[in-house]
């Protein structure tokens, strides 16, 4: 259904009438915030008589609950937590998690907790499981989910699972009916359950969106500056003066890249605060206590992917851009949602290349000046958008390695559960299309060869963070001590900040003094003090001292340990560098480069996949000539190009 159009009011329905226990998943921790709100509002309103409990679980807040509670282990937490929840809003992670036996205490031989522990507790509490915005996973996170619910059906209960998404994937539903289950697939538009004019019998209809005025800036390049200079040259013509000409607007601006936001905001900040009013950011490095705040309290927020899925704006105001058409459509919902403004305005800072395919060609779809509906504004920009890859054969060859584990779980259960573990591997081979026999050989082959590493990436649900680094972070001001502790991805230090190496004992030690110590700055790769962001970002590549195409020609995932980076000479690259090169990656390399793969295979705009250079190729110009993919990427690329032949290996033609 539309964003705006009340789907989380149909999820809580039966919550706030009856004792229908709920548990909630959102992809992002923000869009968990806001619905908390949203939730604590209903509650409010319908006033239930048995007064349900909320509470919004992820990793941080859980451990936060272990320590304050003085609790033993995750397990004891979580179940906590869940006995004492009757509206539990958490992340799929977690869900996936549970399902996938991470929470049981085992010895090293496998004995200790029953499988069904953790998962059947939490699945006997709870009647319905919400997927809010799962549109925005890919098929590695759908094949997990959907072995979740199999190992759910088969394990007792009628339980319901309600997917909510304002452009929904068409992968869902295929799996779903492979897999025998029973599903309805409900879409407004189809019948004709929108009204696009005012009705006579207003008082039956509810108005969902407001009508905008979206203008599409000219001339912009495909690059990552375009945008942020298009909004410092206009940033007092434009930006400004809608807030001076319509007093009391608020606006956001969201943008992908990280590094822009930040520029933005100390650009903008003083500007508008001549005016009286407030520039805050809200990013995936920004501390918890800003962005609990930030959205409320902003007059322009600026963001990046953090605040655009799902978010419940009260804006009037909103430049955006847009990786693809599923996520235009999701940005623009932002605006518009709510009355009481005297103007809705929208910048759309889209290429001039889509921009032509939506004006200019002969079959253009878009007029300047007219005024159109919602769905066929939509479809015409989904249409003028590249072909994105859903990476439809990801859970056929790595999905399945989830799926064994589970039957091999049930298996253990089977007097408890005598028909589960094979209803169970009829269904998900149905639905992936795998046999579960193949599977156990191509876990035993990993394990084999020494890649027990690739089998966890496998069973992980977004990846691992296996580039993850503990980061000290300078680059806000106004952050309270406790909030500058994080953990943020090499790749994106390395593009986009300025930063100083940092000692593991000084980081420990200043996250202790400030209360901000967390289970998972122990495994992170380094630690770095964030001082600044770049004015460019930063030419670096990975490179390793060896002639890769050897090791591309294996066409395999693999567990690779030597890997360095070249970068101009900052303080800690060597440091890095070595913390980097003891550290076994799991990983898949490519003989071709990054721009020939992103255009071949049609790959997303933040998958994870680098410049590599060689012993031969380290001081070429140029983008270096092989392509290395990290964690879960990894398998993704392997899947899509493991049949093609390498570049040395191509014929040539005369």
């Amino acid at each position: 259904a539309m964003t705006g159009d009340g789907k989380s009011l149909a999820a809580y329905l039966s919550a706030m009438t009856g004792k229908n226990y709920t548990l909630a998943m959102y992809p992002t921790n923000e869009l968990a915030r806001d619905q908390e709100k949203q939730v604590q509002s209903y509650k409010t309103k319908f006033n239930p008589r048995y007064d349900p409990q909320i509470y919004r679980l992820n990793a941080t807040t859980l451990e936060d609950f272990i320590e304050t509670n003085n609790l033993p282990s995750k397990q004891s937490g979580l179940l906590n937590r869940v006995d004492n929840s009757e509206i539990l809003l958490t992340n799929p992670d977690i869900f996936h998690y549970i399902h996938d036996f991470r929470y049981l205490r085992r010895n090293a031989q496998g004995k200790g907790d029953n499988p069904d522990k953790v998962f059947k507790r939490i699945d006997d509490n709870y009647k319905l499981f919400v997927f809010d915005e799962f549109h925005i996973f890919s098929s590695p996170q759908i094949a997990s989910i959907l072995n979740s619910i199999l190992l759910m059906q088969h394990t007792g209960g009628k339980r319901k699972f309600l997917f909510l998404s304002a452009t929904p994937s068409e992968m869902l539903q295929e799996f779903l009916t492979k897999s025998g289950m029973k599903y309805v697939w409900i879409n407004p538009l189809s019948h004709g359950a929108y009204c696009y004019d005012s009705p006579n019998n207003s008082g039956l209809w509810r108005q969902i969106n407001q009508s905008i005025n979206l203008t599409f800036p000219c001339n912009l390049e495909p690059s990552l500056r375009s945008s942020y200079e298009w909004i410092l040259e206009n940033a007092e013509s434009i930006i400004l003066q809608f807030f001076l000409d319509h007093p009391q607007s608020k606006g956001a601006i969201i943008l992908n890249s990280i590094a822009a936001v930040k520029k933005l905001t100390v650009a903008l900040k003083p500007l508008f605060k001549r005016h009286g009013l407030e520039v805050r950011e809200n990013t995936g490095l920004t501390g918890e206590s800003e962005k609990a705040s930030s959205v409320e309290e902003a007059d322009l927020l600026i963001g990046t992917s953090t605040i655009d899925v799902g978010v419940d704006f009260k804006i009037n105001f909103l430049i955006f851009e847009a990786a693809d058409g599923g996520n235009f459509v999701q940005r623009l919902g932002r605006l518009g949602r709510h009355e009481g403004f005297s103007a809705y305005q929208a910048y759309a800072l889209l290429p001039h290349f889509i921009l032509s395919r939506l004006f200019e060609l002969e079959s253009k779809p878009l007029t300047d000046g007219e005024t159109y509906e919602r769905p066929t504004f939509n479809d015409a920009i989904r249409q003028a958008y590249p072909f994105i890859n859903e990476f439809t054969e990801y859970p056929k060859r790595w999905g399945g390695i989830q799926s064994a584990f589970v039957f091999s779980e049930l298996k253990r259960m089977s007097q408890t559960y005598p028909e589960a573990a094979d209803g169970f591997g009829k269904d998900i081979q149905n639905a992936l299309g795998i046999k579960l026999k193949q599977q156990y050989g191509h876990i035993g082959e990993l394990k084999n060869d020494g890649r027990s590493k690739v089998i966890d990436e496998a069973r992980s649900f977004r990846g691992s963070s296996q580039l993850d680094c503990a980061i000290y972070d300078l680059t806000n001001p106004n952050e309270p001590d406790c909030d500058r502790f994080k953990t943020y991805n090499l790749q994106g230090i390395l593009s986009n900040f300025t930063f100083e190496w940092m000692e593991e004992d000084e980081f420990i030690q200043r996250a202790k003094m400030a209360n901000a110590m967390r289970s998972r700055f122990k495994d992170v790769l380094c630690y770095l003090k964030l001082t600044g962001y770049r004015d460019v970002r930063e030419d670096w590549k990975f490179y390793i001292n060896e002639d890769i195409g050897d090791i591309a020609r294996l066409a395999k995932v693999q567990v690779l340990k030597g890997l360095e980076i070249l970068h101009p000479e900052v303080d800690g690259i060597n440091q890095i560098c070595r913390s980097l090169r003891g550290r076994g990656l799991v990983c898949y390399i490519s003989d071709y480069d990054r721009a020939t793969l992103r255009a071949k295979l049609g790959l997303p705009i933040h998958f994870q996949a680098y410049g590599l250079a060689d012993k031969y190729s380290f001081s070429d110009r140029g983008s270096p000539p092989y392509t290395i993919a990290f964690g879960k990427s990894s398998l993704i690329l392997e899947t899509l190009v493991r049949f093609w032949k390498s570049k040395e290996d191509l014929g040539w033609i005369f």
